[in-house]
């Protein structure tokens, strides 16, 4: 059970860039068009704004679901309250790593490797389905910019002292 007593009330403050975030009233709308709301964790950005507007600080530093975000930004495009969502799930992420200095983000091996953490480049099937041509760009079509990825990565300390976790 979850004691709201120890909870910090001004959290969302400490996370909160992108203005108040207690505009946000759940309506799951960010979650619709998401396409990391069916990944492994699921990103449910509202469930997020929850923990950290409710001061759950133990609870958010142990989810992983902020890493999962695509960067699409389609949760910007829909909010009805101007809540900036995908700005919160980054907000997070920043957070997180400030508050655990050991923290090894997770999908950093999947960055380290092909440049991104979701399946983007298998969807030309999809894409030609609703009418869209072109190849999405990934990194791994840009062999200098994904090496250049990669050296910055091993450039993090808590990267570099986990090199072996990183294959390229």
């Amino acid at each position: 059970m979850i004691d709201l007593n120890k909870s910090n009330n001004d959290l969302w403050k400490e996370v909160s860039e992108a203005g108040d975030i207690r505009y946000c009233f759940s309506c799951g709308t960010c979650i619709s068009a998401c396409p990391a709301s069916n990944a492994d964790p699921p990103l449910l950005i509202r469930n997020l704004v929850r923990m950290v507007v409710l001061g759950l600080e133990d609870e958010l530093l142990e989810e992983d679901s902020p890493w999962t975000c695509v960067t699409c930004s389609k949760c910007e495009e829909l909010c009805p309250m101007g809540v900036h969502p995908f700005e919160i799930g980054l907000a997070i992420r920043r957070w997180q790593c400030r508050n655990d200095e050991t923290r090894i983000p997770m999908g950093t091996t999947e960055l380290f490797s092909r440049g991104y953490t979701q399946p983007v480049d298998n969807a030309d099937e999809l894409r030609e389905s609703v009418g869209l041509k072109d190849k999405i760009p990934v990194l791994p079509d840009f062999p200098e910019m994904l090496q250049d990825f990669r050296d910055m990565l091993m450039s993090v300390d808590i990267i570099n002292e986990n090199a072996y976790m990183y294959k390229g």
